[in-house]
């Protein structure tokens, strides 16, 4: 009997563990197409009296698979989100070859300028020309805006992306105290830790972590230096988002807040998670949003800069017929006190409505001296308010000339007359580049809302102008979000050299992490020290005003990222010349004796110096990922697109290699974990076979328990 027995308990072992090794087969067959699910094996062992047991179902996987495809899932999640804006940004700038593209508008623009000199005279040409620089400027502003655009929709991914982020947190935390608790008591947690390991894979796509496997089946979530996101505890990202974008908005900084256990309440005070953040698709936004996206509006900020500056050299060296009476200037935040600052020489006259010259005045700057009609030299100061002056009283009754809140202004005293510069031929006047009526803007073309150039004329050792005690704030930021200073700069001494001072003390300013220094031309240069490259300089709050120009310190030298990237928005032809198309500055005026003709309608040297700035080479500065180079408009305008175009291409390729990476890790672990129908129908003949024989078991033992029920 005692045989019997046993030979019923092996059997009905047998039957039992066959079962259970049938249904994960039918579990595997039934995932076959499932990539979040690992395939599972069964566990057989001997039991010490007999007879078959599962020990376990044991789930196959490849720990190094495991943790390379997160890893590739961090590359792909940044190159899939930077390619994508990339394609948009491809969008906006359009063909190079198209006309409608940025290239295509500038070649139209001086197309239409070029028709000026066949009959300078006729409406319809200045209303087409004008037109077409419209054109030109409306597409400039086109793809700046979309560029302030494409930072704002990043950052709103950001900020769409963070409570996903949270979520997937939750739900791994979650899974990990069901996976401990399952484990100690034993019971099958493979269903968990697959669902664990979906929701790992899904979060390494939105941000790069490591995972380590503790001994009681907890898995720790970490960056890859170390910040802890899941452990024992459970952390949350917080992140508000902007309303609005623009070149010198500091966005908010994500951080990492740590929830109390008990309380299940995060800690009010988080750590900034931005430097903890190496991969994966938010820093791929954030990379977007604040290092290549401010780097094209650079780009294009140069463009414009020198657009705007070339069209407003021409116009205001040239005239109107009949001239403007009153030739007002932009706010240049220059002081009557102030040195002029001018060599060279000007001319200036007041013409009558026939064109003819009432009163020429030619203003020497290097000699300080001016003449009215050809007559003796007479001399005047070196301030503003000297040259100012000089012109006033050298017009007479004619005509006047003001500098207040830091614009210039000449007036003709009649109605019917008007007012017209010309540079000297041989020495034209010149303050940082720029001639006499161009540096303060008196006939200027394009009305921009910031300058298009931040060569003031100032040296280091003039008045700067401000009031003591008035602050200016400066941050440096690098692009991970990480702040080297936050300084308020107190205006204090006399000259720009105290103010640069400040701000290069090491210990009182930001010297250890920036170096500031005014060149030949008056422009502040900011350099970073070594190891602060990577950090942009923010001027968050400047209170600060030159005199009563109102234009603050960083405003007048430039300083911020909105500075440069701000030169293509706000751009205008003058209203008054869109109003009336004679107010196109096309003809030159000539110096003469009064009663002679100064001005002609037929004249077209302005439209022919309008038509030569297509070809005119120039210097452009270093700006975003271009560098500073000779070159014409048309030259910087096809760069600026080629360089768009490279940076999407570029991308695309990065995207599309980190995706194979990609597949080639899931392929791999897929092969080790994934479900192989031959190998299930193997396994499902051979356990099929296991449970026929075990019943076979039975059936042998009931009928020698038959026989021995017989014999007794």
């Amino acid at each position: 009997m005692a045989a019997v027995t046993g030979i019923l308990g092996n059997a009905i072992s047998g039957i039992t563990a066959n079962q259970i090794a049938l249904r994960n087969t039918s579990t595997n067959v039934a995932n076959v197409n499932n990539p979040d699910y690992a395939r599972r094996e069964a566990v057989f062992q001997a039991r010490s009296l007999g007879g078959v047991d599962i020990t376990e179902i044991r789930r196959i996987t490849n720990d190094f698979l495991i943790r390379e495809g997160l890893a590739a899932n961090s590359a792909y999640g940044a190159a899939a989100a930077i390619s994508t804006l990339h394609d948009r940004l491809q969008s906006v700038y359009g063909d190079p070859s198209a006309n409608n593209s940025l290239p295509g508008k500038l070649d139209a623009m001086f197309a239409d300028l070029s028709e000026l000199q066949l009959d300078p005279a006729s409406p319809i040409r200045r209303s087409t020309a004008i037109l077409g620089i419209e054109a030109m400027l409306e597409e400039v502003a086109r793809v700046a805006a979309s560029l302030q655009e494409f930072r704002l929709d990043a950052d709103r991914q950001v900020a769409s992306r963070v409570p996903a982020i949270n979520e997937l947190l939750f739900n791994i935390h979650e899974l990990n105290q069901d996976i401990v608790v399952g484990k100690a008591q034993s019971v099958d947690i493979n269903g968990l830790i697959d669902r664990r390991q979906q929701a790992l894979s899904e979060l390494s796509e939105l941000v790069e972590v490591r995972i380590s496997e503790q001994g009681n089946g907890r898995v720790d979530v970490a960056t890859p230096d170390g910040t802890f996101l899941v452990s024992s505890t459970l952390t949350e990202l917080r992140y508000s988002g902007v309303a609005a974008a623009d070149p010198d908005a500091i966005f908010p900084r994500i951080t990492l807040h740590r929830i109390d256990a008990a309380s299940g309440i995060p800690n009010a005070t988080g750590i900034a998670f931005e430097p903890h953040l190496s991969s994966g698709e938010l820093r791929g936004l954030l990379n977007m949003r604040d290092v290549q996206l401010p780097e094209f509006a650079e780009e294009l900020g140069e463009f414009s800069a020198k657009l705007i500056d070339t069209l407003n050299a021409i116009h205001n060296d040239n005239s109107a017929v009949p001239a403007p009476n009153q030739l007002v200037g932009r706010n240049t935040g220059l002081l009557a006190t102030d040195a002029h600052g001018f060599s060279g020489t000007t001319d200036l006259s007041v013409v009558d409505a026939s064109g003819a010259t009432v009163v020429s005045v030619s203003v020497d700057f290097t000699a300080n001296q001016y003449s009215v009609n050809g007559g003796a030299p007479v001399a005047f100061g070196g301030t503003l308010n000297d040259v100012v002056t000089a012109i006033d009283t050298g017009l007479g009754a004619n005509g006047s000339a003001s500098l207040s809140g830091g614009v210039l202004t000449i007036d003709a005293t009649n109605a019917a007359h008007g007012v017209a510069f010309l540079q000297d031929a041989a020495a034209p006047s010149d303050r940082a580049g720029r001639g006499f009526s161009h540096f303060f803007g008196l006939n200027d073309l394009v009305q921009a809302a910031v300058p298009n150039h931040y060569q003031t004329g100032f040296s280091v050792g003039q008045a700067h102008g401000f009031t003591g005690g008035q602050t200016m704030q400066l941050k440096l930021i690098n692009s991970l979000g990480q702040e080297a200073i936050d300084y308020t700069l107190t205006i204090a001494g006399a000259s720009f050299n105290d103010i640069i001072t400040q701000l290069n003390d090491p210990t009182t300013g930001v010297g250890t992490f920036a170096t500031f220094a005014m060149d030949a031309n008056g422009q502040i240069a900011v350099t970073p020290q070594p190891g602060y490259e990577d950090y942009t300089l923010f001027v968050p709050n400047d209170q600060t005003s030159r005199g009563a120009t109102g234009v603050s310190l960083s405003q007048l030298f430039g300083l911020g990222p909105g500075a440069r990237q701000n030169q293509a928005t706000g751009l205008v032809v003058d209203p008054d010349i869109v109003a009336d198309n004679n107010r196109l500055a096309l003809a030159k005026l000539d110096i003469s004796a009064v009663g002679g003709l100064a001005l002609s309608i037929g004249d077209d040297r302005g439209a022919l110096a309008l038509d030569a700035a297509e070809n005119q080479v120039q210097q452009f500065a270093a700006a975003g990922s271009l560098s500073g180079a000779p070159l014409t408009l048309s030259d910087y305008s096809a760069q600026l697109i080629a360089s768009a175009a490279r940076a999407a291409a570029q991308a695309e390729s990065v995207a599309e290699n980190r995706e194979g990476i990609r597949e080639e890790i899931r392929s791999q672990l897929g092969e080790v974990s994934g479900v192989n129908l031959d190998e299930e129908l193997a396994n499902l003949i051979v356990y099929q076979n296991a449970y026929n024989a075990s019943a076979r078991l039975i059936r042998a033992a009931e009928e020698l328990l038959d026989t021995l029920i017989n014999i007794i």
